[in-house]
């Protein structure tokens, strides 16, 4: 009876001084989705591109890097492959230095003047570039008697990217970033790939899955990139990515309990 109210008392105890373990407090995580400035020319949907010469969309940009600011992340990561930080590491320096002239995307006018005005010593490479052949698809479905699959996502996608060029014309570039990181947007890209590129295949084939397995293993690479760059005495990160990459991220960092994920729209307030 001794023994087994010592093991009871001991086991009581050692419960007891586990839940006094104070928990490492969640690291707050921002991620901005983004058009791009200057629309990449791999991108089959793209953007219009963004006028930034005028002196309305450089105050509408100093603005939303203000309020940004106020997240007061310790690093910002960007959608540039790790294997060219030195690149930016020699490109933000001489930006510091005032020895560099910023260019039109997304990097150069909203990364480098956020950390520069937080004081950051650089800006974090995470790109990875997976596999992704839409042409695959696309050959598979005109011979496979899925063209009307095919129109059907040619149809989304191309709604969805028009949506985002009527943003782009009527709201300012704050409200834009609102607009493409809003739920319903970031679902409506989401289901380019999930509920339509996935149904192009038939039997043992499976083309558009393919695609879509790709697309997720590409994003789950630089959300391991992410992780990677991570310091220890990190408290709130941000993520600037085009916004197609969103969804899937954000779902990997919302399933680790060591992430606090933060709304864009608490952020970039109206």
């Amino acid at each position: 009876m001794y023994k087994y109210l010592s093991g009871v008392f001991l086991l009581f105890v050692s419960l007891h001084v586990v839940a006094q373990q104070p928990t490492s407090p969640k690291i707050k995580i921002l991620l901005l989705g983004s058009v791009h400035f200057t629309p990449s020319t791999q991108d089959v949907y793209q953007n219009k591109q963004i006028n930034l010469t005028d002196r309305q969309a450089q105050a509408q940009l100093e603005q939303m890097v203000a309020q940004l600011s106020q997240f007061s992340p310790n690093q910002i990561c960007v959608e540039v492959p790790t294997q060219r930080q030195s690149n930016i590491d020699s490109a933000y320096q001489q930006y510091l230095k005032g020895q560099y002239k910023l260019g039109t995307d997304e990097i150069d006018q909203i990364a480098y003047p956020l950390a520069k005005r937080l004081h950051l010593p650089i800006v974090t490479c995470v790109n990875y570039r997976g596999s992704f052949d839409l042409d695959a698809v696309t050959k598979y479905a005109k011979e496979n008697n899925q063209t009307a699959q095919l129109a059907a996502l040619d149809r989304f996608a191309g709604s969805t990217a028009a949506g985002v060029v009527a943003a782009q014309q009527e709201k300012s570039i704050t409200d834009l970033f609102r607009f493409i990181n809003s739920k319903d947007e970031l679902t409506k890209n989401a289901a380019i790939y999930t509920a339509y590129a996935t149904r192009i295949g038939q039997g043992s084939a499976y083309p558009g899955t393919d695609l879509v397995a790709n697309w997720y293993s590409t994003n789950l690479h630089i959300y391991t990139n992410i992780l990677r760059a991570i310091r220890p005495t990190d408290k709130s990160i941000m993520v600037l990515f085009g916004y197609g990459h969103i969804t899937i991220l954000k779902h990997l960092f919302e399933s680790n309990p060591e992430f606090d994920v933060v709304d864009v729209a608490d952020v970039l307030r109206q």
